[in-house]
């Protein structure tokens, strides 16, 4: 058990500080993204109100949560590249003491054994593959909410299965108050809980048919999940009204049905190489298999959080609108991490795990290296610089998609930001940045190239024409 212990502290240790290292290393190295002038446009205003007004205009059907956060972050440490994607970065780095948490709560509610060695190996290693795993690298150094809705929906996890192994009201309060944060933080937090509801109805159907189900409550941890979603409810009709206006004019239409096998391929794409996600499989495969005595019902839960995020992308993407974008299951790839940390936890002998923790780490180290080094956002700021030096101090500059005109506003001088317009047809201003061959229509790009027929500079990703 001492062993057990100190290793644990290692690998605990070790995720911290790779981790750590990952996601500060050269913030500022890539400029940002249309993505990120957003969220920089709507959190850097003056007042709460006016970033609360803002982000419906800029993400319509999400509550302003993580703009609010972001808003008080730049009024303390500013608004640099850097600054601002420090604040995921602390957040991303949070949540790998958090994934630790919580799948050691999974491990020790869920599991016939509460307390035993696999629950704190099995969060230990969950931390150290959410630490150096590249997407979720990448998804902790840029300025958007994702860090922020992965360290709620990991509270939720922790608090749930507490609620289900030992009640208490703190862990049903805890519960609703981490749902609320989630679905307020990105609405796709509903897929998690669509997963939950599987894990539940399971549990459910065990029941009925007299299978044990380890004393386990679902009526209660459920009602405080219900709890969370109705603490929201004033505000649920008018973002559930301007994410159906959003659908409606084609917000999401760049979103494109994948194929038969894409639940398979982004997984897959979200370890980082093909070696390493068919270790993940047989790994978990492995813990299912050695756990299934000991802990049946925590691997069951396991593999739901994994499948059940990308069942419901699915059943949205195939009755209503295509959804089958990476970040939308961001919870699956991480239910996917827990399973193989609950493999790799598996074995009797500590060489074993130890060579699993370096296997992992190298494997690990190489795309999260890459994706770190070789970020490749459009050239923004020199797209930028150009289009100001094309056009007269006092002429407006057209943004195209429209969408990505706040990044153009960051990188100009803020005297002329007001002169930026996001233009998605042919306007009347005489310099143009053209962005998003490749996942936009051929047609729109050849309209904006018509009205825009003079090439003044090509460059990663964008161009600036002129007419």
């Amino acid at each position: 058990m001492l062993m057990a212990r100190s290793e644990v502290l290692a690998l605990l240790a070790l995720a911290l500080v790779l981790g750590a290292g990952l996601r500060f290393y050269h913030l500022g190295r890539a400029d940002l993204s249309a993505d990120e002038g957003a969220s920089w446009a709507g959190a850097s205003l003056p007042a709460v109100g006016q970033v609360v007004v803002m982000e419906q205009q800029l993400d319509p059907g999400k509550l302003p949560l993580y703009d609010v956060l972001l808003h008080g972050w730049i009024r303390v440490f500013g608004d640099g590249v850097s600054t601002m994607r420090a604040m995921s970065a602390v957040l991303g780095t949070i949540a790998i003491a958090l994934m630790f948490l919580a799948v050691r709560e999974v491990c020790d509610s869920l599991g016939e054994e509460p307390g035993g060695a696999i629950g704190e190996l099995a969060g230990a290693f969950a931390a150290l593959i959410y630490a150096v795993n590249f997407t979720m690298v990448r998804s902790d150094r840029t300025v958007r909410m994702y860090p922020l809705l992965m360290s709620a929906e990991l509270m939720q996890i922790f608090f749930l299965v507490r609620a289900q192994r030992r009640g208490e009201w703190s862990n049903y309060a805890g519960t609703a108050i981490f749902t609320a944060l989630m679905v307020a933080t990105n609405f796709t937090s509903c897929f998690l809980l669509l997963a939950e509801g599987l894990w539940f109805a399971g549990l459910l159907a065990a029941k009925s048919l007299g299978a044990r189900a380890g004393g386990l409550a679902v009526f209660r941890p459920g009602a405080a999940m219900a709890a969370g979603v109705m603490l929201l409810a004033p505000l649920l009709p008018a973002a559930l009204a301007s994410s159906h206006q959003a659908v409606a004019m084609g917000a999401l239409d760049w979103i494109k049905m994948g194929p038969a096998s894409w639940p398979y391929a982004v997984l897959r794409s979200a370890v980082g190489s093909h070696m390493l996600f068919r270790i993940f499989v047989a790994l978990g495969a492995f813990g299912v298999w050695r756990q299934w005595r000991s802990a049946r019902l925590a691997s069951g839960f396991l593999t739901a959080w994994m499948v059940g995020p990308i069942l419901g992308v699915l059943a949205v993407s195939y009755l209503i609108q295509p959804l089958e974008f990476p970040r939308y299951v961001l919870a699956s790839f991480v239910g996917l991490f827990a399973l193989a940390a609950f493999g790799a936890a598996s074995p009797r002998s500590a060489a074993v795990r130890v060579a699993l923790a370096a296997l992992i780490i190298g494997l690990s180290l190489g795309p999260a290296r890459e994706a770190i080094k070789r970020r490749r956002e459009a050239a923004w700021r020199e797209a930028t610089a150009l289009a100001a030096q094309q056009a007269a101090p006092d002429e407006q500059i057209a943004v195209f998609p429209g969408y990505c005109k706040n990044v153009v506003r960051y990188y100009i001088s803020p005297e002329r930001r007001a002169a930026v317009q996001g233009e998605d047809t042919c306007g009347p201003p005489r310099v143009l940045i053209l962005t998003g061959r490749g996942f936009l229509g051929e047609d729109q790009i050849a309209a904006m190239e018509k009205c825009y027929p003079r090439l003044v500079a090509r460059l990663l990703r964008i161009e600036v024409r002129a007419r």
